[in-house]
């Protein structure tokens, strides 16, 4: 599974409470772009582009519902010249979408530690994760189920998640900026517009603002401009960096590129006021790199 698939689906709950009700568009002048009804989505990872599709879809049907000509204008920033990049890496190329979503919803938290109580009612009461299979499933995607309960395209590709995406994201007629790096956000009280500006001198204003910015500071940066209070984020989803091991003479000297199917890995780590270790077990598929140990099992 991805890693951004427990927030893909928070931001997109959210983003349902940050829809108005009714568009006006577009005025322009020389210096600023005004499209003082429009969404912007900052990042064009797995949690944008899913964000941003459905913004504009519900935003269609809020506008087919009125019978209304207007269309909502639903705008991507992406800093860099790619889309979805760590879908296309993510499960060694084959993109694990989902975990077995025929198991109950209380198994499934369970992968989310320090998260499962925040995902409890999202998973069981807006966006299920037969909700999320039958999203890919109605756009042509057929997944299988592995045994160890992950959940892969039957093309055993990532492209095939990423075409599927920005596919729904044209149809729903998303607008995606690439190169074009967010550096700050301003909020103007009198109006409660946001204007959005990029590394190359332009600005945007918007009514509503998702920042799905991943680990990059600038989000962080972003968001606390704005007056919210970050907790202290820690590490998540990491490779096990064992560079000594790795180097001549080590354990897995010259084993860079190999893949086992199944192994157990216990890690044991020392915790402020206990005495002993405390032991953290896991198992699945591993993969020795350059650095370390990478895979399923590792992270």
């Amino acid at each position: 599974m991805w890693l951004s698939e427990g927030m893909l689906k928070i931001v997109c709950l959210v983003l349902l409470q940050l829809i108005p009700l009714s568009y006006q568009f577009s005025t322009y002048n020389a210096e600023r772009i005004i499209q003082d009804n429009g969404i912007c989505v900052i990042g064009a990872g797995a949690s944008g582009i899913f964000a941003a599709i459905a913004a504009a879809e519900k935003s269609l049907s809020v506008c087919d519902s009125k019978n209304s000509m207007e269309k909502p204008i639903v705008t991507v920033f992406e800093g860099t010249s790619r889309l979805l990049s760590k879908v296309k890496i993510s499960g060694g190329g084959r993109c694990n979408v989902l975990h077995d979503t025929s198991k109950p919803v209380g198994e499934i938290l369970e992968c989310y530690p320090r998260g499962k109580r925040e995902l409890n009612g999202l998973f069981r009461k807006h966006f299920t994760p037969e909700q999320a299979k039958e999203w890919f499933t109605s756009r042509g995607v057929s997944l299988k189920t592995e045994e160890d309960g992950r959940m892969f395209p039957i093309t055993d590709s990532s492209q095939t998640i990423i075409d599927t995406l920005l596919e729904a994201a044209s149809s729903a007629g998303v607008n995606i900026c690439k190169q074009s790096k967010v550096t700050s956000v301003l909020r103007d009280d009198a109006s409660g517009l946001f204007f959005v500006n990029t590394k190359d001198g332009g600005s945007t204003c918007f009514r509503s603002v998702i920042l799905a910015t991943g680990s990059n500071p600038t989000g962080h940066d972003i968001a606390e401009s704005l007056g919210h209070n970050l907790v202290p984020p820690v590490p998540s989803l990491f490779t096990l960096n064992t560079e000594d091991h790795i180097s001549q003479d080590g354990l897995f000297c010259d084993l860079a590129g190999l893949s086992v199917d199944q192994v157990c890995i216990t890690l044991k780590i020392s915790a402020p006021g206990k005495k002993k270790k405390q032991a953290i077990t896991t198992s699945g598929p591993l993969l020795v790199t350059h650095h370390g140990l990478s895979g399923p099992a590792a992270l």
